[in-house]
């Protein structure tokens, strides 16, 4: 079987596996780039650093790079007094487009800095509609989507939202975590997979925060979920551990160093590879060198995870054959502790009370009752659900 054949969700027309591109932002810093610009505004006035960065991933082997919106959704722009996402967005990614060549082009977004309820103040209508906003700018210019640097899953599932109310083109998603592989907000990285795959993103993994070595031990236990789910990892760390010195910020990870991680991580079956923070086109160089010497096996090990649900925390496997009693909607589920709950929804309020309270909830749920109420819940829950 060749990886497309093994990867079926992720499309065809892009090379796996396949080179991503380098930093961007530490990449803008050492071009000139002020600390604490703007950098949607900084590169619309200084195109031609950009450019040239974006030159050298492409030919130091990047089959395609992030346009220089990561920062352009509406929240974001307007902490900086800019209130002009549409046309901004246009632009920029236009600035890509201008030097791709035959190179693919990602329409790069960030997290906005806002949190859903019972956390914040967003909704998941609100926070999908910010990204459907910028998703929609960029939908013209762009081959895929590209959501990165979650710290939440929550956040991360509404921009898959709002990117799929506006485009049919392929969602990556990468998600930031620590050296324990989870995110600021706690959230596990398998169930991270689960769930974004269960709404149809084409790509999964991990950004930032670390270096390779820690983010290929957070990604290996994932590979065979990944296969059977058919959609490729991401890795896209930063060149190791950043260090502040009188000359500035350096990463402990020359390219070289970073380099022999790469087989490692196409050896496990992680497919996707780029760098974060501290990496350039020297890094991207030894990707590419990587991936043009392997040959992919025939075949990777792959788990069957239909039966699985989970929260953003925890996940459990259903028995179909074994199922426990349904239990209400009701305030006794706080004082629930078996591993899931099997949840009877018959109506608008039961589908409510879920709603408001899921995430306060630590074990996950599945549903059984009211089609119409249960799809209300599946909607709005930050999980994969079952609906039995």
């Amino acid at each position: 079987m060749k990886p497309h054949d093994i990867f079926h969700r992720f499309p065809k027309q892009f090379p796996l596996p396949m080179a991503l591109d380098g930093a961007t932002g530490t990449a803008l810093m050492r071009g000139g780039m002020p600390n604490g610009a703007c950098p949607e505004d900084w590169v619309l006035k200084n195109p031609g650093v950009i450019q040239c960065i974006q030159r050298e991933y492409y030919s130091a082997g990047s089959d395609a790079v992030l346009a220089p919106t990561f920062g352009g959704n509406r929240p974001s722009l307007a902490r900086h007094g800019l209130h002009d996402c549409e046309t901004r967005n246009a632009a920029l990614a236009v600035l890509t487009r201008e030097v791709c060549g035959c190179g693919f082009i990602g329409g790069d977004m960030s997290p906005t800095g806002l949190f859903l309820r019972p956390y914040g103040d967003a909704s998941l209508s609100d926070l999908a509609a910010v990204y459907a906003e910028q998703a929609k700018a960029l939908e013209p210019y762009v081959d895929f989507f590209m959501s990165e640097t979650n710290i939440s899953l929550a956040e991360a599932r509404a921009a898959v939202m709002g990117i799929r109310s506006v485009s049919d083109k392929p969602v990556f998603v990468t998600l930031t975590v620590d050296k324990n592989g989870r995110t600021m907000s706690g959230d596990d990285m398998k169930c991270a997979l689960l769930t974004l795959a269960d709404i149809g993103v084409s790509a999964f993994g991990a950004n930032c925060s670390v270096g390779p070595g820690d983010m290929l031990r957070t990604l290996v236990p994932l590979a065979p979920y990944a296969a059977g789910l058919g959609i490729p990892l991401i890795a896209k760390p930063n060149a190791g551990m950043p260090h502040d010195t009188p000359e500035g910020r350096v990463f402990d990870l020359d390219a070289d160093g970073f380099g022999i991680f790469v087989p490692k991580f196409l050896r496990a079956g992680i497919y996707i590879l780029g760098g974060c923070c501290g990496s350039d086109a020297e890094y991207i160089k030894r990707i590419r060198a990587a991936i043009d010497g392997f040959t992919p096996p025939e075949s990777l090990e792959m788990f069957d995870s239909s039966h699985i649900i989970c929260n953003a925390k925890r996940s459990a496997v259903v028995d179909m054959q074994n199922l426990p009693e349904p239990v209400a909607a009701d305030e006794d589920l706080f004082e629930f502790d078996d591993d899931f709950a099997l949840v009877r929804v018959e109506n608008a309020a039961d589908a409510e009370f879920l709603c408001e309270n899921a995430a306060l909830l630590p074990f996950p749920l599945a549903l059984t009752g009211d089609s119409a109420a249960c799809s209300t819940v599946k909607r709005e829950y930050c999980g994969k659900l079952l609906v039995i």
